[in-house]
This record gives C-alpha cells, sequence and structure tokens, in this order.
C-alpha cells in the first residue's frame, strides 16, 4: 500500500510506501478518518505536515486533510498522524445567519453549501470547488432552515434526514474538489434488482459480530421551543399524537428560527405563523432523528470468502446479514468500514446499521 501525498493545490509532494500501522475508517454519516503511525525521519517530518492531503494509491478520489501530526520519541522516534476526509474543509465555513431553502433535497443540500462556500463573497470562497447539481438519490420536496452552524455538521445533519451522504471528492485530474451527495446501492434480498450481498456465519464470510441493540439515547416527541420570551414564546410539538409508555419527549431550543429575518439578497422577510410552525415542526424533525432506536451489526468480515469488498458491495450499501443463532435476518446500510494494514497484512471491519454514539458524541451534541 502506498500513500500519496499532496498539498491544497493538488501538487504532489512525495510518497509514503513503509509505515508502522494504517488505519482508515469511512463512515456514511459522520468524518471519516486516516491515521498512520511512521518512523519519524527527516523526510517523513518534513513530508507530513498539517495542512497536507494524503489518499490511496489505489483510491485518489478520497483524500484526508492532516490535522494533527504527534512526533513521540520514547524506544524509537516515531511520527503519529490524524488526517480526517476532505469533507472537514466544510468546518472552515459557517452558516451566517438564519438561511432557509426548499424544493428537491439535493437541491437544498447543495444550495447551503454553495452559498455559503461557492457562490459567496470572495473572501469565503473555497478555492477550486465546485457543484455539478446532478440528482443521484431521486429525493423528495424538502425546505429546511438553518442559522449560525458550521457547514459540515449542517451536511451531515440534511443528510442524514434523507438517509444520504455526501463527499468532496479530490478530483486530481481537474485539480478541483468536487462536492457529491450520494447514496449507497440497496444489494439486499428485500430487492431483486442488484446482486444479493448475504453475511452469516453459515455462509462462512464472517470470523465474528457483535449485535447491540439499544433504546438508552431513544426519543420520538420533540417539543420545539422558537423565538419569543415567557408565555410569549412560540412552541411545536412533533409527534403530540404518542401517549403513554410510548411517548418519550425531547426538548429542542429552536431560539435561532426567527419568523423575520434578511434573505441572501439582503431583503426582509416575514414568515406567516404557519410557515413558522413548520420550520419549527422541520427543526423538531431533524432532531429526533439524533435519537433512534439503535440496531448494530458489526461484523470481522473474511476478506477471502465469496463477497469482495469494493467489488460486490462497497461503505453505505444497503445488504443482508444473519445469525441464525439469534433466529434474527436484518437488511442494514454499512454505516461505517475499518481497513488496518500493518506488517502482519490487512484486516477488514464493517458496522451495520447506527452507530451508537460514543461519550464524546453524546457530550459534543449535549453542548450544542
Amino acid at each position: 500500500m502506498e500513500i500519496f501525498v499532496f498539498d491544497l493545490y493538488f501538487n504532489r509532494l512525495g510518497v509514503i510506501d513503509d509505515f508502522i500501522s494504517l488505519k482508515i475508517e469511512r463512515n456514511y454519516d459522520k468524518l471519516s478518518e486516516l491515521e498512520m503511525s511512521i518512523d519519524a525521519n527527516s523526510d517523513a517530518i518534513k513530508l507530513l505536515k498539517a495542512g497536507h492531503i494524503l489518499a490511496k494509491s489505489n483510491d485518489l478520489k478520497h483524500g484526508y486533510l492532516i490535522m494533527t501530526d504527534e512526533y513521540q520519541d520514547q524506544k524509537s522516534s516515531q511520527l503519529n498522524i490524524i488526517a480526517p476526509s476532505l469533507n472537514i474543509l466544510l468546518n472552515r465555513r459557517l452558516i451566517t445567519g438564519q438561511q432557509t431553502y426548499k424544493g428537491n433535497a439535493e437541491d437544498v443540500i447543495y444550495s447551503f453549501i454553495n452559498n455559503n462556500a461557492i457562490a459567496t463573497s470572495v473572501n469565503r470562497v473555497l478555492p477550486n470547488f465546485y457543484i455539478d447539481n446532478v440528482k443521484r438519490c431521486g429525493l423528495s420536496n424538502d425546505e429546511i432552515s438553518i442559522s449560525n452552524k458550521y457547514l459540515d455538521d449542517a451536511t451531515y445533519q440534511n443528510c442524514k434526514k434523507h438517509d444520504v451522504s455526501f463527499d468532496v471528492i479530490f478530483d486530481i485530474p481537474n485539480k478541483k474538489y468536487h462536492v457529491v451527495v450520494w447514496k449507497g446501492t440497496d444489494r439486499s434480498t428485500q430487492q431483486d434488482i442488484n446482486s444479493h450481498v448475504i453475511f452469516s456465519k453459515e455462509r462462512e464470510n464472517v470470523i465474528r459480530q457483535h449485535y447491540v441493540e439499544s433504546i438508552s439515547d431513544y426519543k420520538n416527541v420533540a417539543i420545539v421551543a422558537g423565538e419569543g420570551e415567557g408565555l410569549m414564546r412560540k412552541y411545536a410539538t412533533v409527534n403530540d399524537n404518542l401517549k403513554g409508555f410510548d411517548r418519550i419527549e425531547a426538548f429542542v431550543d429552536a431560539r435561532d428560527l426567527q419568523s423575520k429575518y434578511k434573505n441572501e439578497n439582503g431583503d426582509e422577510i416575514t414568515l406567516p405563523d404557519a410557515e413558522y410552525t413548520k420550520l419549527l415542526n422541520e427543526r423538531g424533525e431533524s432532531k429526533l432523528s439524533e435519537y433512534q432506536k439503535i440496531t448494530t451489526f458489526e461484523s470481522e468480515v473474511d476478506l477471502y470468502a465469496n463477497h469482495v469488498f469494493g467489488t460486490d458491495y462497497a461503505m453505505g450499501d444497503i445488504v443482508s446479514v444473519k445469525n441464525d443463532d439469534l433466529g434474527i435476518i436484518m437488511h442494514p446500510r454499512i454505516v461505517s468500514t475499518l481497513e488496518t494494514y500493518n506488517k502482519q497484512g490487512k484486516e477488514l471491519d464493517i458496522k451495520f446499521g447506527t452507530n451508537i454514539p460514543t461519550l464524546t458524541e453524546k457530550i459534543k451534541r449535549m453542548v450544542k
């Protein structure tokens, strides 16, 4: 495995072909990440600087931006690298003020990116970014309002609502960063268009499995508080028909949503009460997507069995997973793949379904 090193302007700076360990985790609904440990020599230290881009020689379109390089000197000197996917570049821009877009959901997602990182004031433009506006996912219409949020967080939030993902593609031939909204392919036994991919111990393509079902973080009713103070504050409730033990409430502070705001042209917009309530409901529905019942099926897949990763299936695809001991068959999406390379060879771990939030992610959500 070779790792090519580039600068932000697509100039190739060098190659890494000898490392202690390499981990690449690709995720469907959050940032992907590359971690690498390498013997710390002068060439490696010069090459692996924060702000440089790493890419696998056999997958150059997925780049990883070095954010942290750590020098460590114990028994031997070592350089540790942490590099999230190029989607992190959208974290350099904020959605300023209150912005609302409606129409096809893919166009809505692109509108937030376009108007805050591409078709914006000169100083806010992310160099060499472009969107082709091709609709790849067949999504329905939507209306979304967001204010003062990091662009990458907002994009993941909007994508998760519609069960899609996005990537900032490292388009080296054209020296462009290509923003693409995409959706994995359904390869489960629930459909007959695409070839089936089934994982189970009985089919001898799984080494181990780890199944978790949890409702510890589950909420199904959102009480959304909008603008105003005290008794004058405006509220909306999502799924208010639920009752008894079936009703699990979450409070959503949506004070940032205002019925009066200025659009991108500087014109003041005043929303009718019905439209403002609709925005509050949309915010509540979006927040509830973060509090779903969790079913995770983690498997260590046999790379040499009957399904080949990257050929028969890929990250983001829907597959079928069986376990006869538990008596279950599921049709989850592959939400994460972890490739590990070291002196012993290569391993691949796959996570199916919804990832369980880590303590760090829960704390981050509480702070937000």
